[in-house]
């Protein structure tokens, strides 16, 4: 019998500072890199009428400099390699810094200086700036985003106003444009103070350090007065509310959410339990009944979202073109019914396994949101005990079925058996009209809608005076355009000893240029909240913008200035290659990226450029200079052979004229890399094993060659591995994880690259059924060549699901550019989408049978395992595919 599913011990430390200075440390010397993270307990819930966003204001104005660091707060860590961000939520603001162990006094310095010292160095000026970049956040990811006022709604629905959950974390913009020093002063001093603030430290660290580091730099601070949190209005479940909303999106999507119990309540884990049966994958009720078995559905998702003060129970259904809402609310209520009537112990069994195996994956991460530092911090901020931070999946052990179904019967089914009180929100898309809010009538079944075929758009061509082309997919919902050059040159256009080059190069570009430092071309970008960005991938180097459409013209200057004429400077390098050095070696710390890069090593030669990440390696990078990225510039981002993709609210012609007007003496063509060579396959099967310590699951990859984008038989190729492996419901997600329950979850993939690229099942198994799960995967591969070829049934759900998949990628402008610049980097027509459903379509049992027979290589698996060598070296010799090669990780 299987050992049950525990996470790993994560002993820690904790003490209180006179100031009141909760300081929690753990040890973990996995890497020299150290965590610090800083919650205050203040969110938008500690907000009032004329001060909705002075928490998520103070998030920006935190990194505008302190008495004792007056610049900007990213300058003086950023070049030493440094992660450093902030998040608000209604009940809390965390700050997130990561960095090299050997820099954690100057953080902390930093750190305690803008809790101890901010107010001196706020000045009317940096207030006023930030105050703007807010409001252009608000503009961007709310005003202007799909869907983007579903949070205000709800809240608005669901709170009465005088309830500090009545309003989004973002705020009210009349209050943030109305604050004033005396009014943000007033704020901070009442809440950014020791006595309501919690500190964690993890990484590779000497503790009683750590310890002495945060008393030298923070106990110094008074204290602070008690947060004083007056009484909050009891929220009552709300009558059936309906609300209906018109917004420039191509889906309609149902909103339905219920009040429910706080966080860590007793009903709050049965809840959370219920909506993963609900919502929670591919084998969830919703999904199966919405989205495979009526097809009404996009996607489907359930949550149990519990606050300080209060909690909702919510389900989200996007439906697909011309599909009923009503159809579908009426889906859920049925399952809710059912599901008050009580779960299967299987089924409850899943779903539980899959969150305490989510509760193990979130502890991979030291820092960052959501890693060790930030649950540590977490469970101390809520509950005052860090040690949660492991013992608190016991609570959804102790969930029985007849719990699950009392909550769901008291809750969120109504005591005559149909549902209790909810708000019903339903964003209307074009096809939809909206309605006054009325009383619900759920006393006739909706008749149900003729489906609509979607067929992707096909670019409207130009040629630029430079040589350049433009593909220009009008797109006239929203006022956003996006545009991004492609550039057939990535990381494929260079050797291994270069690794990076590319990717280095674009995350240079907007660094700074002739005329406009990086921050004067943030600045610039930031105030028409317009976003810049320049990325590499194997075939492909991009130069993006995305902006509103009144501000194109302003947008494309930055977006040119960035491409024709970066200068590289020496400050910003040192600082880009410092945070890239440090990611790249953090990846060492996960057994999944390590089984990765082994893969790709035992594949691909040492002399192939495809062995090592497109984004490098640590020692490539570090060879790296600045006259290396100049040349790379210089030789590959030319117009020739480029193109220009621009979708959204625009005009082709006008776009080109602009275009013409800003590369006029743009010159030179792109020269084409060789395709690289395909190596020999190896003669039988191998398996490498990499010894990781005490690690608490297995990483598993398997793989062999793969299939070049271009070629033929890709799209069946596409088809098939949908089958084995490409989906939820593939076989080997129904053999690891849905029948033998040994892994979260299993994927396969066709690397698609210009030139041939590696195949490849990654999944994290059980330690000790590691083994097994090779001998798993082998099987299921050798089925589909032999005893198990795909069924009808296979094929048809296949195809259905990847054309009516179809659609959701082409949701937005920059969903569009992403999709036509990949084909133009690897040389495929622009009509190639609109094709898709005629291509789909010629997929038959043949095609699948051909492709199968010609791409998959059971014969010649090559398999890497990390894990505890003591716990599965045996039963990996025992599978009889040769001797257990014993191998290093990479070094960088």
């Amino acid at each position: 019998m299987n050992a049950p599913l525990r996470p790993p011990a994560l002993p820690f430390s904790k003490r209180t500072l006179p100031n009141g200075l909760d300081v929690i440390v753990r040890r973990d010397p996995r890497l020299p890199l150290a965590a610090v993270n800083l919650w205050y307990h203040v969110g938008s819930k500690d907000e009032r009428h004329g001060q909705r966003g002075y928490a998520h204001l103070f998030e920006h104005l935190m990194f505008e400099g302190s008495l004792h660091f007056p610049g900007d707060y990213f300058t003086p860590l950023q070049p030493l390699g440094a992660s450093v961000n902030g998040s608000t939520s209604p009940d809390r603001t965390n700050y997130v810094v990561d960095l090299p162990t050997a820099h954690l006094e100057l953080a902390l310095a930093m750190e305690a200086d803008r809790m101890g010292h901010l107010l001196p160095a706020l000045t009317d000026e940096k207030l006023e700036i930030q105050k703007g970049v807010v409001t252009n956040e608000y503009r961007q990811n709310y005003a202007n985003r799909p869907y983007g006022q579903v949070p205000r709604l709800l809240a608005e629905a669901l709170y009465p106003p005088d309830h500090p959950y009545h309003w989004p974390t973002i705020g009210a913009m009349e209050d943030v444009a109305s604050a004033t020093r005396a009014h943000v002063d007033a704020f901070f001093r009442r809440f950014y103070v020791p006595s309501n603030a919690s500190l964690c430290l993890v990484g590779d660290l000497d503790e009683d350090r750590a310890f002495a580091l945060a008393d030298r730099y923070f106990d110094p601070i008074p204290g602070g007065a008690p947060a004083v949190r007056p009484a909050v209005p009891a929220v009552h479940p709300p009558s059936d509310r309906a609300i209906r909303v018109r917004d420039r999106v191509e889906l309609d999507r149902l909103h339905l959410v219920w009040h429910t119990v706080p966080q860590f309540g007793p009903d709050d884990a049965p809840l959370a339990l219920a909506a993963d049966l609900l919502g929670r994958g591919r084998s969830s009720r919703l999904y199966r009944r919405l989205v495979l078995e009526r097809e009404l559905a996009q996607n489907v998702s359930a949550y149990q979202s519990g606050r300080e003060l209060a909690g909702t129970f919510g389900v989200v259904v996007t439906l697909r073109p011309g599909r009923s809402w009503e159809e579908a609310r009426a889906v859920v209520d049925a399952e809710l019914a059912d599901l008050a009537r009580g779960p299967g112990g299987e089924e409850l069994a899943r779903v539980r396994t899959g969150r305490l195996g989510a509760l193990i994956y979130a502890l991979e991460s030291l820092g960052g949101f959501g890693g060790v530092a930030d649950r540590l911090n977490a469970f101390n901020v809520y509950l005052g005990d860090p040690g949660r931070i492991t013992s608190d999946f016991e609570r959804f052990e102790r969930v029985a079925d007849d719990q699950v179904a009392e909550v769901v019967g008291r809750l969120l089914v109504g005591e005559d058996g149909t549902t209790a009180p909810r708000v019903e929100l339903v964003v209307l898309g074009r096809g939809g009209e909206p309605r006054r809010a009325a009383p619900l009538d759920r006393s006739a079944a909706p008749a149900a809608l003729a489906p609509v075929p979607f067929r992707a758009p096909s670019p409207e061509r130009r040629a630029l005076r430079c040589g350049a082309e433009l593909w220009a997919i009008p797109r006239r919902d929203l006022p956003v355009i996006t545009a991004s050059l492609a550039v057939p040159a990535g990381a494929g256009a260079h050797g291994p000893d270069r690794a990076g080059l590319a990717a280095m190069t674009a995350a240079m570009l907007d660094e700074g240029t002739a005329s406009r430092s990086a921050v004067e071309l943030a600045e610039r970008a930031e105030s028409m909240a317009t976003s810049l960005w320049a990325s590499a991938g194997w075939d492909g180097s991009y130069v993006g913008v995305r902006c509103l459409a009144p501000n194109l013209d302003r947008s494309l200057d930055l977006a040119a200035d960035i491409l024709l004429n970066p200068t590289f400077p020496g400050p910003e390098w040192a600082r880009i290659r410092g945070q890239s050095l440090a990611a790249l070696r953090a990846r060492r710390d996960r057994a999944e990226s390590v089984a990765s890069r082994v893969l790709l090593r035992a594949l691909f030669g040492a002399d192939h450029p495809y062995h090592v990440p497109s984004e490098g390696t640590a020692s490539a990078v570090e060879g790296l200079d600045r006259a290396d990225l100049v040349r790379f510039h210089g030789e590959h981002f030319r117009p020739v052979g480029s193109a220009w993709v621009v979708a959204g609210d625009l005009d082709p012609d006008a776009i080109a004229e602009q275009l013409d007007e800003r590369l006029g003496d743009w010159a030179g063509a792109v020269p084409r890399p060789p395709e690289p060579t395909s190596p020999a396959p190896p003669p039988g099967r191998r398996i490498l094993l990499v010894h990781r310590p005490d690690a608490p699951q297995a990483a598993v990859r398997v793989g062999h060659l793969g299939v070049r984008r271009a070629d033929e038989d890709y799209l069946d190729a596409v088809v098939l591995n949908q089958i084995l492996g490409g989906q939820f419901t593939s076989r080997l997600n129904e053999s690891l994880r849905e029948r033998k329950g040994m892994t979260y979850g299993v994927r396969s993939a066709f690397d698609s690259r210009r030139g041939t690229g590696p195949f490849a099942v990654a999944a994290s198994v059980q330690t000790d059924r590691a083994a097994e799960a090779l001998a798993d995967i082998a099987r299921e591969i050798e089925a589909l060549r032999g005893d198990r070829p795909p069924t009808p049934r296979e094929l048809d759900d296949a195809r259905r699901s990847l054309l009516e998949g179809q659609a959701r990628h082409f949701e937005t402008p920059s969903d569009l550019v992403s999709r036509f610049a990949g084909l133009f980097v690897h040389d495929l027509p622009p009509d190639h989408h609109a094709r898709f459903p005629e291509r789909l379509a010629g997929v038959d049992l043949d095609a699948l049978s051909r492709v199968a027979g010609r791409r998959l290589r059971p014969e010649g698996l090559v398999a890497v395992v990390v894990a505890d060598a003591a716990q599965v070296l045996d039963s990996l010799e025992r599978l009889g595919w040769g001797e257990v090669e014993r191998v290093e990780g990479p070094e960088d």
